[in-house]
């Protein structure tokens, strides 16, 4: 029975050996040599070059064309006025802005303008003797004088005689003093240089303002300025003048604006020049972002490629004899993904797409 046993288990292992060999070969068999690729198929475009209208696609931030930052001349308490200097609040053409309080100044100013009055009243008896036609005109300017109202110009003077006399007197030095006071008090009420809103506000009525100190900052928002960085280069093909296609970011509002002005100068590190956009629209807001798309004149004998397909030192892969050739080319306007590029005669067969590890002379099928 063993015997038995061991005859079967040496059958089933030779068997077992057998399928093992014949699988093994059936995979060797199916295990082909890889057939050896031909050239790679790519893609392809023709060159037929054209004019091109020159475009550029830039974001900067608008701001309000007219845009004061308040500051004070003077000291003085803040008076609460009508309307308060908040950010929001709109004021129109000379309305007050802010008024601080001047009641000690203006004691002061009435106290020297009395000073003036006396002076010129103490001088008339000697001028009567000296110069008795000129003192009639003093006697007048006397009478009309107002304490409370602005101050008159000084009668004209009809001699370099009567001229030495008033100095010596000091009625000139006193009179441009008080001139001087007077203009420093129109200080104490700032008002508004155009109609406008408020866009910052640093003082609360009550505060003391010190000479010198930032007040706040007012804008007119019914024109703005859009600030862009352009290519040097660009200023041969964009003009003055020329409608510009403004937009938000999210592209959720369009605007019309204008180039109003190019600067002449050239930024040295980022070879661009400063171009400023002027538009008018309710729904602006300073210091908001907008992008600007600006059309320029002609570029003749140009096309338009992928921008990925630039190689370094300006180069492009065409096709010649069925085989991959630098050819150079001058790029003269990038816009988005695209470069606008000279050097590229009619019907030369253009690579049209980022071909991994190619190389001068690599043969493709197109």
């Amino acid at each position: 029975m063993k015997k038995l046993i061991k005859i079967v288990l040496g059958i089933g292992i030779m068997a077992l050996g057998v399928f093992v060999f014949v699988l093994m070969g059936k995979k060797e068999t199916a295990l082909e040599p890889p057939k050896k690729s031909g050239p790679p198929l790519i893609a392809t475009a023709l060159a037929e070059p054209k004019s091109i209208s020159y475009s550029i696609e830039v974001t900067g931030t608008v701001n309000a064309k007219h845009k004061v930052e308040v500051y004070s001349e003077v000291q003085g308490v803040l008076l609460a006025g009508k309307t308060p200097f908040k950010e929001g609040n709109t004021f129109y053409g000379n309305e007050t802005l802010l008024q601080l309080d001047d009641r000690e100044y203006r004691a002061q100013l009435l106290s020297n303008k009395s000073s003036l009055v006396s002076q010129i009243a103490a001088m008339l008896p000697d001028m009567e003797m000296e110069f008795p036609e000129a003192s009639k005109k003093w006697e007048h300017y006397l009478k009309t004088f107002e304490m409370d109202g602005p101050l008159e110009v000084l009668p004209d003077t009809s001699s370099d005689l009567e001229k030495f006399f008033l100095m010596g007197k000091g009625v000139f030095q006193t009179y441009y003093n008080v001139k001087n006071q007077q203009e420093r008090a129109l200080k104490y009420t700032i008002k508004a240089p155009f109609t406008g809103t408020v866009t910052e506000s640093n003082v609360n009525p009550g505060t003391l303002v010190r000479s010198g100190q930032k007040l706040g900052e007012f804008i007119d928002p019914s024109v703005f300025e859009l600030k862009l960085a352009i290519p040097a280069t660009a200023n041969r093909y964009i003009k003055v003048g020329k409608k510009v296609k403004l937009s938000t970011l999210d592209d959720d509002q369009e605007f019309m604006g204008e180039l109003s002005r190019i600067n002449d100068k050239v930024d040295q590190g980022t070879q661009t020049v400063g171009a400023i956009v002027e538009v008018s629209h309710k729904d602006l807001k300073d210091g908001q972002y907008l992008s600007a798309t600006i059309k320029g004149t002609e570029i003749k004998d140009v096309i338009r490629i992928k921008g990925n397909l630039i190689l370094e030192n300006d180069y492009v892969y065409i096709i010649k004899d069925s085989a991959l050739a630098l050819q150079k080319v001058r790029p003269v306007n990038y816009y988005r993904d695209s470069v606008v590029v000279k050097g590229l005669s009619n019907h030369m067969i253009v690579l049209d797409e980022v071909l991994a590890n190619a190389y001068p002379g690599m043969k493709v099928n197109y």
